[in-house]
This record gives C-alpha cells, sequence and structure tokens, in this order.
C-alpha cells in the first residue's frame, strides 16, 4: 500500500470517527435537551418550593414568638406553683400540729370524761350513803324527839310532883 492509500484510509478513519462522533454529540444533544426540560420542571416546582418554605418559615417565625410568650407566661406560672408548694406546705405543718394537739386535747378530754364518770359514780353513791345515814339519822332525831318529849312529859310530871310534896310538906 501506498502513502496516498495509506492517508486516505486515515482519512476514511477520521471521518468515520467523526460521523459516529457527529451521532454521539447529536445522541448527547439529544439527551442534553431531554434533562434541560427536566431541570427546567424541576426548577419550577423548586421555585414553587421555596414559597411554600418560605410560608412555612414565617409560620414557625409566628409561632417561635408565640412559644417564647408561653415560655414566660410558664414561668411565672412556675414561680406561682412554687410559691403555691411552700405555702401548702406550711399548711401541712400547721394542719400537723394541729392534729397533734388535737390528738393531746382528746386524751385530755377522755382522761376528764372517765375522772368525771368516776368522780359522778361516786357522788352518786355518797348520795345513795347519805341518803342512808339520812333516813337513820332521821329515825334517830325521831327518836330522840320522841325521847325528848318522854323526858319533858316525864320532868313536868315529876315537877308537878314535887311541887305538890313541897306543899304538902310545907315547904312551899
Amino acid at each position: 500500500m501506498s502513502n496516498e492509500e495509506q492517508i486516505i484510509g486515515m482519512l476514511q478513519t477520521i471521518m468515520k470517527k467523526q460521523d459516529d462522533q457527529g451521532r454521539t454529540l447529536d445522541e448527547h444533544s439529544g439527551i442534553l435537551k431531554e434533562h434541560s426540560a427536566i431541570l427546567n420542571e424541576h426548577s419550577a416546582i423548586l421555585k414553587e418550593h421555596s414559597a411554600i418554605l418560605k410560608e412555612h418559615s414565617a409560620i414557625l417565625k409566628e409561632h417561635s414568638a408565640i412559644l417564647k410568650e408561653h415560655s414566660a407566661i410558664l414561668k411565672e406560672h412556675s414561680a406561682t406553683l412554687e410559691k403555691h408548694g411552700s405555702l401548702l406546705e406550711k399548711q401541712r405543718q400547721t394542719l400537723e400540729n394541729h392534729s397533734s394537739q388535737l390528738e393531746e386535747h382528746k386524751q385530755l378530754l377522755t382522761a376528764l370524761i372517765s375522772g368525771q364518770e368516776y368522780l359522778k359514780a361516786e357522788l352518786d353513791g355518797f348520795k345513795i350513803s347519805t341518803a342512808k345515814e339520812f333516813g337513820v339519822l332521821k329515825s334517830e332525831v325521831n327518836t330522840i324527839a320522841i325521847n325528848q318529849e318522854i323526858l319533858r312529859n316525864d320532868t313536868w310530871t315529876n315537877k308537878v310532883d314535887i311541887q305538890r310534896i313541897k306543899k304538902t310538906m310545907g315547904m312551899a
């Protein structure tokens, strides 16, 4: 083969490669156009999503502000609850003190009541014994009164007799 033939063969090979590359470029160009269309669609979608994200960001900012307000309110409520808790603790201690005092008073009242019942029983016994003794004394007083009456009558009779005897003897 001659040089010319070799050069022509090489040129043909180069042209064939150029044709192949041209077809490949055409294919790639078509693919790039498809990808460009897809990227344009995605770009539109991204723009919509960006707008939605901006709206959501604004809503989140509003909610963040609301949460900050609520946090401050919760701190106030927490402080109030702590105050109430300490007050309740003080009241619980006061109630415990009152409970122990009431228990002491209950014991004292129970002792007083039982002592009172004992004294009442003794007083009732005393009344009964006093009534019996009074009955006996009344009976004795009646007996003494009767005896005194008899003694008075006897004394009167004796005086009358003594006066008669004195008159009879001339002593009077």
